[in-house]
């Protein structure tokens, strides 16, 4: 196809508009020795035969080949240029033509690319970071279901067990109650306000030990039971067991026997009252459940490590009881083979205790088939040896007065406060009164007691606050505590010496000699 001459002009003169082309020519050694067009477009002005191009112009070194060559984009003082080589025999043509228009648009194009892929990388990672929270929020409300349930299950459980220990609370009160009631009869000979003693005793012990084993539960749950490892004598612990359990065992007509191997140590290293707390828990529960046969406890050591395991001939436990008995409030579907109802904190607080002495627990049992479950504990053996016996003293018959002394006795109940004046009057003791801190303070300021016996959650003012205030005014006496709490959270600066709780009135006797 032959374009007419205005089409060819026309088409030369817009291209040569748009890309204003400058040539020049040049020989091997890359001196000018000709160029057509505006040299100034591209910082090349003042251009003479013979110039060396290689300073002006060094985008030509290492492309003056045999060949052809392009070289698209080529940045100058200038800006950029597109540059064409024809190598013509002996000599170069070099054409010089702007290209800032198509290096804009190649950068554009360039640029926009580069953002698609940024954000498609910010896409795909914005689609991981949603398919991860939305395995987050499955995971999470899979979690909070499964608490949700079992937060319901553990309400229902303590529901249970409060009205449980409702009905435990109130047969021994009703026992205490109705047996009060019998010893203030008129006619009620002297035997029978004997025996209804006796059965109001019984009835508070067992009422103390239901708080005390809450109190154990909570205690360990709420991490204050510390581990304390030292050396005892096994086979003593042992008997002391033995002296506890086998009546219990002999009142149900069940053989009771503990049985050890021979490599047994005679002195081992571990926390004696945890495994003594341990041990009568097990054997209590054996015992209780177990209606004809037999509980022995078998004993063996190896690898520093005491093994004991509690063995009956009761009615067994289910495979599916088996781990849920271990739970707070938890008990065994059916009791009715034998025994009556726990408190469901047995087990529980058994296992706190092994695992707090870094051991463990196995159960095996079948339904019907009795019940085996062993405790392994660590239990080094000590290289000491047992102690010799010594023979107690003679407890005292009579806790009475050995000199003249006054007690300040402060407590709100006055069943307490009532009981305290008949042993103490008759003991030979003086006796002062104060039903609140704020009295007691008063009265011991005032009258001076030898010693005062003070309750710690009194009226007006506590009686720690009371004793605290005593101490600040100068008086001197022993001060003795009187709590149901935890006698580890008083402070021992300020009181002598401390009683828990339910208090038997011969050992605080004792207590009151020991510091007059």
């Amino acid at each position: 196809m032959t374009f007419p001459e205005s089409v060819r002009s026309y088409l030369e003169s817009d291209y040569s508009t748009q890309r204003r082309p400058f040539c020049f020519q040049i020989d091997s050694d890359c001196r000018v020795l000709d160029w057509w067009g505006d040299a100034d477009n591209y910082g090349l002005g003042g251009l003479t035969a013979g110039d060396d191009m290689v300073d002006r112009a060094p985008f030509l070194i290492g492309h003056l080949g045999a060949d052809a060559e392009k070289l698209p984009f080529v940045t100058t003082g200038n800006g950029t240029v597109e540059v064409h080589i024809f190598p013509e025999g002996d000599r170069y043509f070099v054409i010089v033509m702007d290209a800032s228009d198509e290096h804009r648009f190649h950068q554009q194009r360039q640029q926009t690319a580069n953002e698609l892929r940024l954000l498609h990388a910010a896409q795909q990672r914005l689609i991981a970071r949603q398919r991860a929270l939305i395995g987050d929020l499955v995971e999470a409300k899979t979690e909070l279901e499964h608490r949700r349930k079992e937060a319901e299950r553990a309400n229902e459980s303590k529901s249970e067990f409060i009205a449980m220990m409702s009905h435990e609370f109130r047969t021994p009160l009703s026992s205490i109650v109705n047996y009060a009631d019998l010893a203030l009869e008129d006619d009620t000979s002297v035997e029978n306000i004997r025996k209804s003693a006796e059965a109001i005793s019984r009835a508070a012990r067992h009422m103390n030990r239901l708080v005390e084993t809450v109190l154990d539960e909570a205690r360990l749950e709420a991490g204050q039971v510390r581990l304390h490892e030292t050396p005892f004598e096994l086979n003593r612990l042992l008997d002391d067991i033995a002296t506890i359990m086998a009546p219990l065992a002999a009142e149900k007509q069940l053989s009771f026997g503990i049985y050890l191997e021979d490599r047994v140590p005679e002195m081992v290293v571990a926390d004696d009252a945890c495994l003594r707390q341990i041990l009568i828990n097990l054997l209590g529960n054996a015992i209780k459940f177990t209606e004809s046969g037999g509980v022995r406890l078998d004993v063996s050591w190896a690898d520093d490590v005491l093994r004991v395991a509690v063995v009956d001939t009761g009615p067994g436990i289910a495979i599916e009881d088996q781990e849920r008995i271990f739970d707070a409030f938890e008990r065994a579907a059916d009791t009715s083979a034998g025994g009556t109802p726990g408190t469901g904190l047995g087990l529980t607080i058994t296992l706190g205790l092994a695992r707090l002495m870094r051991g463990e627990i196995d159960l095996v049992s079948e339904r019907g088939e009795g019940c085996k479950v062993t405790v392994m504990v660590p239990a080094p053996a000590s290289a000491e040896t047992p102690a010799e016996e010594t023979a107690l003293p003679e407890p005292a018959i009579e806790y009475r007065a050995m000199r003249p002394a006054t007690i300040l006795v402060c407590d709100d109940d006055e069943d307490l406060l009532a009981l305290a004046e008949y042993y103490l009057l008759r003991a030979g003791y003086g006796m002062l009164i104060a039903r609140d801190g704020r009295e007691a303070v008063d009265k011991a300021l005032a009258y001076s007691p030898d010693l005062v016996l003070m309750d710690i959650n009194t009226p007006r003012l506590p009686g720690s606050d009371a004793a605290s205030e005593l101490r600040a005014k100068g008086f001197k006496a022993p001060i003795i505590a009187l709590t149901a709490s935890d006698i580890r959270k008083l402070d021992m600066k300020t009181f002598t010496n401390s009683l828990r709780k339910p208090i038997q009135m011969p050992r605080l006797l004792a207590r009151i000699q020991d510091h007059l």
